[in-house]
């Protein structure tokens, strides 16, 4: 388990900021988003369920074999908060699709600290980070339909390269080569 708390796992960009402090339909729509990756990070799954329908699709994670809903969904966390508790997610832009989608681009770093992952053996101590585009539809404030667009053979490769290869350590993004966000959770919107 990370010493720091969810919240503070999560940065935004500038752009993202901005619209998280605006009064719109959108910043809702991001403060829902917001709130589902937090419990996501959270230690204790047991937090999705307040954040997700009954009913949630996660069609990547159905897609590679794991269950359908919300309970396929904690299962898949239950393994990446045990081998990664260190996951830190940097939003760098977020788009929408009406009033209930969300797009996000995010910046994803961790250590393989923990628990087998990925049919890596535990613990190897290896730092990756890898991108992930991220599509969610929400009703009523809760995540219902999640499209994620991740590269797991990219994410395996470098738990598996040799210890000398470094993982880059800032993003370099739309944001440039300094990473310029603050914890989300700095706003005091919640």
């Amino acid at each position: 388990m990370s010493a720091i708390p969810a919240p503070q796992r999560i940065e935004l960009s500038p752009a993202v900021r901005a619209i998280l402090e605006a009064d719109t339909p959108r910043s809702q729509l991001l403060k829902h988003f917001l709130r589902f990756t937090e419990a996501l990070l959270a230690p204790d799954v047991a937090g999705i369920d307040s954040t997700v329908t009954p009913d949630a699709r996660f069609h990547e994670l159905e897609a590679i074999g794991y269950p359908r809903g919300p309970e396929g969904f904690k299962m898949f966390r239950r393994q990446v908060n045990a081998a990664i508790p260190d996951e830190h997610i940097f939003i760098i832009a977020v788009r929408f699709e009406g009033d209930d989608i969300i797009e996000a681009d995010l910046d994803i770093s961790a250590t393989h600290t923990g628990a087998e992952f990925m049919g890596i053996p535990a613990a190897t101590g290896r730092k990756i980070r890898f991108d992930v585009h991220a599509r969610g539809r929400f009703v009523d404030g809760k995540m219902a339909e999640r499209w994620d667009r991740a590269d797991f053979e990219d994410i395996k490769r470098q738990l598996t390269r040799p210890h000398s290869v470094d993982v880059k350590a800032t993003h370099t993004g739309p944001v440039g080569d300094q990473h310029y966000a603050e914890p989300w959770f700095a706003t005091g919107i919640h």
